[in-house]
């Protein structure tokens, strides 16, 4: 049901936070993930967010991981789920260089896509993403995300002020790109 080509939607792996835990200091991975502080997680934190979004119904986390050895290589989640507006956040890394720029991204997105619009009936899907991450902007709009806005000097970022872009897909653009 999310098995790819070349990659899978899974499940958090007994180790997996380990592994997390030491990919993070890769500062072209955790520096453009996120707008908010940024802290080291310890292998514990890791794996309490991937526990966590298993009991609650607003989140849900999958480990990304290659089909033919299961090798974990990142993680996709859609979050802040709004049954009532059929609305998610998506968000997506890929922490070691090695496993950037092979078409994991753009096959893990069109994964999480069809699982948001098929399984969870969402109508939009939409992330935030530093306009200077242009792989993963390339990513993005090869499945169909559409940028909406700007928020402009949103975010202190390695010393200045930087925008925040916002794209989106809807259920009908996915399902009309899938004939």
């Amino acid at each position: 049901m999310f098995i790819g080509k070349n990659v899978k939607l899974s499940h958090y792996h007994e180790g997996d936070g380990k592994d997390f835990a030491n990919w993070q200091w890769d500062k072209n991975f955790i520096n453009p993930l996120s707008s908010d502080v940024i802290h080291p997680f310890t292998a514990e934190d890791w794996e309490k967010i991937f526990r966590n979004a298993s009991r609650n119904d607003a989140n849900v986390e999958f480990t990304v991981r290659k089909v033919i050895d299961d090798s974990l290589v990142g993680f996709v989640s859609l979050s802040n789920i709004n049954i009532r507006n059929h609305s998610c956040e998506l968000g997506v890394g890929f922490p070691r260089e090695e496993d950037r720029s092979k078409g994991y991204g753009q096959e893990t997105l069109s994964l999480i896509l069809d699982y948001g619009f098929n399984n969870l009936n969402m109508h939009k899907i939409k992330l935030s993403v530093f306009p200077f991450n242009t792989r993963a902007v390339r990513a993005y709009t090869k499945v169909g995300f559409v940028k909406e806005g700007r928020s402009k000097d949103e975010v202190f970022y390695d010393g200045k002020w930087v925008d925040f872009d916002h794209y989106a897909i809807f259920q009908d653009d996915w399902f009309a790109r899938q004939q």
